[in-house]
């Protein structure tokens, strides 16, 4: 299921500046669904008393088959885990279909399971311990840096498992899950998905402007879908991204600016950024959406425009009020302005003439 909608506006933004400075112009995309004011949520664990001890995770020449068992190991730990999923493809680790445990150390949140059933169609909810704890049928993307915490647990009930979960990867669950190691929380954790493939509509705004970044509402909050080279993209794995906003007050009118860093290369550092107009119906929506969420998502795609993997960036409290503050200036900079010069377009072109 695709959690992209194809609506659009015909309102234009500038988006996104490669590492060269380049300025790209893209359409602002607008009417993208959010029916459930979704939240990410924070994977339980269950201990694998019956498991073997624990391999050694085997190097990058493990040859990795279709339908392979892997579990969501807790580093440090013996024993446990937060689920399991069978390999989809050959030669991947990172994309599992199996279950993962949603009822430890509590109940789920009726709240969110209907979140699930509504984002996705579907919530199958299967039983993975003797004490009733269930599991979510799903299909799971393990973010490239965590993929050293998936083990294998050899044992008999591992064969049992593995063969119990073989009719999913032909007929995979709805729902999709991109899953996290929290190292501080010690837990796994979740967001929903973005679809694996761009609508059309996005694809030609990227075949248009090549790479950029182009911020779009979804049913999990706003999210930035960055296009960029495969290289690039390879380079960011591994590498924190440094989020930042704000507020630039011009003659004809406010920008609203959020820059994202990803320190590939110390001397140089990719920068993403967008620009965003409050006094413009939809993209202050855009702004609302930001200011309430507690995290930003980032994914990105690659030179074929396929998916690569996503981040999720804390976005503080203190970031989103201070979000909601430049918001509260800007529009009040915007209404001083005398109508007959405001001119956002021109605010933006100046400002990159001189800082771009």
């Amino acid at each position: 299921m695709s959690l992209f909608c194809s609506k659009t506006s015909q309102s234009q933004k500038l988006a996104v500046t490669r590492r060269t400075g380049e300025i790209y112009k893209i359409p602002r995309w607008s009417g993208w669904s959010n029916p459930a004011g979704l939240s990410p949520s924070s994977l339980a664990f269950t201990p694998l008393e019956e498991a073997a001890a624990i391999h050694e995770r085997l190097g990058k020449g493990e040859i990795i088959g279709q339908g392979d068992l892997f579990y969501l190991w807790h580093p440090g730990s013996e024993q446990i885990f937060s689920g399991y999923g069978l390999a989809k493809e050959s030669g991947r680790d990172d994309l599992l279909v199996g279950l993962l445990m949603v009822d430890r150390p509590y109940p789920a949140d009726p709240s969110w399971l209907q979140a699930v059933h509504n984002a996705f169609g579907e919530c199958h909810l299967v039983p993975m311990a003797s004490s009733g704890e269930r599991g979510l049928a799903c299909q799971m993307q393990i973010t490239p840096e965590d993929e050293a915490h998936l083990r294998r647990f050899p044992s008999p009930l591992s064969m049992e498992i593995q063969m119990a979960l073989e009719p999913l990867i032909e007929d995979p669950p709805h729902p999709v899950f991109n899953l996290s190691w929290d190292n501080e929380a010690r837990l796994w954790r979740s967001v929903f998905a973005i679809s694996n493939e761009l609508p059309a509509e996005i694809r030609e705004v990227f075949e248009w402007t090549g790479y950029g970044c182009l911020p779009v509402e979804s049913n999990i909050g706003v999210v930035h879908v960055c296009h960029a080279s495969d290289a690039d993209i390879e380079g960011f794995t591994d590498k924190p991204v440094w989020s930042q906003w704000q507020l630039i007050l011009t003659p004809s009118a406010p920008l609203i600016r959020l820059e994202l860093v990803i320190p590939d290369r110390p001397d140089n550092p990719f920068r993403f950024e967008s620009f965003l107009n409050v006094a413009e119906e939809d993209q202050a929506r855009v702004l609302d959406q930001l200011a309430n969420q507690d995290q930003l998502f980032m994914a990105f795609y690659g030179d074929d425009l396929g998916y690569r993997y996503a981040k999720v960036l804390p976005h503080s409290e203190q970031q989103w009020q201070q979000l909601d503050e430049l918001m509260t200036k800007a529009t009040d900079h915007w209404n001083g302005i005398p109508p007959e010069r405001r001119d956002y377009d021109r605010a933006k072109a100046e400002f990159m003439s001189k800082y771009i």
